[in-house]
């Protein structure tokens, strides 16, 4: 392909549906949506330059500035999508031109090749993935008619087009009310051609789309000796038993075990440090109280609890009838569903009948 293509990204939307949060700002593996979508094009051949509509333009020019800057031309957006993408146009003098959501961070660059190669053999490239589910027209909350969903498709971005002929659409609308440049091609130019999308390229619009991006995994393990004259403590919950946990605090291993998962996903040290057992503070302390303070930490890095597994080892007593009241303990102090909780008791066969051991394993996400 020896022509050139601009791309533009319009990124002055004020992300409403993200609970307050600003999607492009959103850092994924520690790079913002914005710079992750910016740096897939910015190297990929006969691409002139980026151009960027966003409402703000010093903040923006402040996440990019590792990008050559003879790359970038940002620019103010305009109220509405399409406000945006023409603001952006104007800017634009190549022969070709990609529009892609600055929301859609996972494009590919087959994807983007493939976009870019219809849009030079055939005057346009729409992306579109096939809808797998089962559609219906309904009124009134009413089912009143079957679709053929083989005809339907969603579209995604990028869009490729001649840019003559796109600039002309928006020269000949008359609202705003479009969604995407391949409805307001379709209007005013013509039929664009489709290529194959990408189930893996989808645009963060609502809070939920964010769940699991930034997943982080931790693991802990904690195992105290039993002695006699001791409480034994598992999970937040004493358990009546000959033997106790040998201890500063209040030996709770299935906690201690918790709380070093909790930290290692969060990347601090470990609960002897935050915790250390030659402080007084700490002597005979609940280990509950421990496990909530650990989540004020995770709180203020808007760090949630996504799941939780537990393994205990433990010959005796046994705990089947005390894991279900373990699980909501735990669920209350990590503010997560019981039903996110699994905790699991095995016995050493006798192996080790003094000691009492507890794996911990849990997913954090933002």
């Amino acid at each position: 392909m020896n022509n050139k293509f601009d791309v533009i990204l319009p990124a002055a939307g004020k992300s409403s549906r993200m609970a307050g949060i600003d999607k492009l700002l959103f850092e994924i593996g520690g790079i913002s949506v914005l710079l992750r979508t910016v740096e897939t094009f910015i190297n990929v051949t006969d691409i002139n330059k980026i151009i960027i509509a966003t409402q703000n333009i010093t903040e923006c020019r402040d996440i990019l500035s590792s990008i050559p800057q003879e790359k970038l031309i940002i620019v103010s957006g305009g109220a509405s999508r399409c406000a945006s993408v023409e603001c952006a146009l104007n800017a634009t003098n190549s022969e070709y031109v990609l529009i892609h959501d600055a929301a859609r961070p996972f494009v590919s660059k087959q994807l983007i090749a493939r976009v870019m190669e219809s849009t030079i053999k055939f005057g346009s490239g729409i992306p579109a993935v096939m809808i797998s589910d089962s559609v219906r027209v309904a009124k009134s909350n009413t089912l009143v008619s079957i679709c053929d969903r083989s005809q339907f498709y969603t579209v995604q971005t990028p869009q490729g087009f001649i840019t003559s002929k796109i600039k002309r659409a928006f020269e000949m609308r008359t609202n705003d009310d479009y969604t995407d440049e391949s409805a307001l091609y379709l209007s005013f130019i013509e039929e664009p051609r489709m290529v194959d999308g990408d189930e893996s390229n989808i645009k963060l619009t609502n809070k939920g789309d964010l769940f699991g991006l930034n997943a982080k995994i931790g693991l802990g393990y904690d195992s105290h000796r039993l002695i006699y004259n001791r409480k034994l403590v598992l999970g937040g919950i004493e358990i009546a038993s000959e033997k106790g946990s040998f201890a500063h605090s209040d030996g709770d291993a299935v906690i201690h075990a918790l709380i070093d998962a909790l930290l290692s996903a969060a990347g601090e040290r470990d609960i002897g440090t935050h915790f250390p057992n030659t402080s007084h503070q700490f002597k005979d302390a609940d280990s509950s109280i421990l496990l909530s303070e650990v989540m004020q930490i995770l709180s203020s890095r808007q760090l949630s609890v996504s799941n939780v597994s537990i393994i205990i080892i433990l010959d005796a007593p046994k705990l089947g009838d005390i894991i279900p009241i373990m699980r909501i303990k735990l669920s209350n102090i990590l503010k997560t569903p019981a039903t996110n909780i699994a905790i699991a008791a095995k016995t050493t066969e006798g192996i080790s009948p003094d000691v009492v051991e507890a794996l911990a394993a849990v997913n954090l996400s933002f």
